[in-house]
């Protein structure tokens, strides 16, 4: 494949060609960029999406599927994985996430957030890309970071201490969901489940007014919902 993204049409709406190597931030930014172009073409429309070429995880679909609907006036009512239809939002994510409520109005940020960059959002964020040293996001939201968090996070903004972080890797000391800040902490009920691989992101929320986190698929995000 020499294009990152190819799409073409098929009886049920829409394939995907995903590259298998490339970096996953980098084929977002491909889809991204791949759909704006063709926002005229496409028109307002829903569609069943299909993709081929590349295995995704929960987190990864969902993310591919808010980049179309951002860059376009596409809507994804169905995801056709492995000639299997299911609705697209849900995908066997724990409860908390695979809600339409991650991603309402969320903002995209298609690159790492570097240096004494300080970026705020009145809704949800998503970020395609890792929260470098000196670098921080506020969010009134969730926050998502699909690499490394090792800057600053204040999720929930001011006071809204439901909200949660999901980082794929973890290095920071500087975290605040509402107003609750300080030492994030691994639930030791669920720790022998931590970490099954290095990949796994990792959920940070509010329990017992203290920040804990865990992988996500331990389920204690859904629990505690």
């Amino acid at each position: 494949m020499n294009e990152p993204v190819v799409l073409k049409s098929n009886k049920y709406g829409l394939t995907l060609y995903l590259d298998p190597v490339i970096s996953f931030e980098n084929l977002v930014r491909a889809i991204c960029t791949k759909f704006a172009e063709s926002r005229t073409f496409f028109g307002q429309t829903e569609m069943i999406l299909e993709t081929t070429g590349r295995d995704l995880s929960n987190v990864e679909a969902l993310v591919i599927i808010e980049a179309i609907e951002l860059n376009s006036d596409i809507k994804i009512t169905l995801l056709n994985e492995n000639n299997e239809i299911k609705d697209a939002r849900m995908k066997g994510m724990i409860d908390r996430f695979y809600t339409d409520e991650i991603f309402d109005n969320a903002k995209i940020i298609r690159n790492s957030i570097t240096k004494e960059d300080d970026i705020y959002s009145d809704s949800s964020v998503i970020i395609l890309g890792d929260v470098k040293s000196k670098a921080s996001i506020t969010a009134k939201g969730n926050i998502i970071v699909l690499g490394s968090l090792i800057g600053a996070a204040y999720a929930g903004y001011p006071d809204n201490s439901g909200a949660y972080i999901v980082c794929g890797d973890l290095e920071s000391d500087n975290i605040t969901i509402g107003h609750i800040s300080g030492e994030v902490k691994k639930e030791t009920k669920w720790a022998t489940r931590i970490r099954k691989s290095n990949e796994e992101p990792i959920g940070i929320t509010v329990w017992n007014k203290e920040l804990i986190s865990e992988p996500i698929s331990s389920g204690l995000l859904k629990k505690l919902k």
